[in-house]
């Protein structure tokens, strides 16, 4: 088994079984698994940059790193973190969202990071530094809470 092969992608770069990939992974968890029907292709993968984590030429990890206005009108946004099973237990969403959050801020120094976390998973989250904003609201029958990452100083 290889090591993991870790990519960000513009749209642009990304290819077609890349793409394909990253719907199925996106479908398989959030949808299926989740039981969560929402528009996942939403028109905003285009103005994005794609962080991709592959093993043997499979999809195993993904976050997308949206630009402020893109999916929010003031900040970056990390977004549609998700993990295959077989990567999951191993540490690897950990380094997933640390390697999501350091791009992000090295690219939009001194602006907060948000994030749209499902409740449930609020308390991991707020280990990163993120601190809830607003009320929970359902998404796709999924309760989530939008979460910032202030800039450190």
């Amino acid at each position: 088994m290889q090591p993991f092969k870790w990519s960000i992608l513009s749209f642009e770069q990304l290819s077609k079984a890349q793409l394909i990939a990253i719907l199925k992974l996106r479908q398989q968890v959030f949808m299926l698994e989740q039981n969560s029907l929402y528009l996942d292709i939403d028109g905003e993968d285009e103005h994005c940059s794609h962080l991709l984590v592959e093993q043997d030429n499979v999809l195993i990890g993904y976050a997308r790193l949206a630009p402020p206005a893109s999916c929010h009108p003031n900040y970056p946004v990390l977004g549609r973190i998700v993990l295959a099973k077989q990567g999951r237990g191993v540490g690897l969403g950990e380094k997933l969202i640390k390697t999501g959050l350091d791009t992000l801020a090295k690219w939009y120094p001194g602006v907060a990071i948000k994030i749209s976390a499902q409740q449930a998973l609020v308390p991991y989250y707020q280990q990163f530094g993120f601190e809830e904003k607003g009320e929970p609201y359902d998404d796709g029958g999924v309760m989530h809470l939008d979460m910032l990452l202030l800039p450190t100083r």
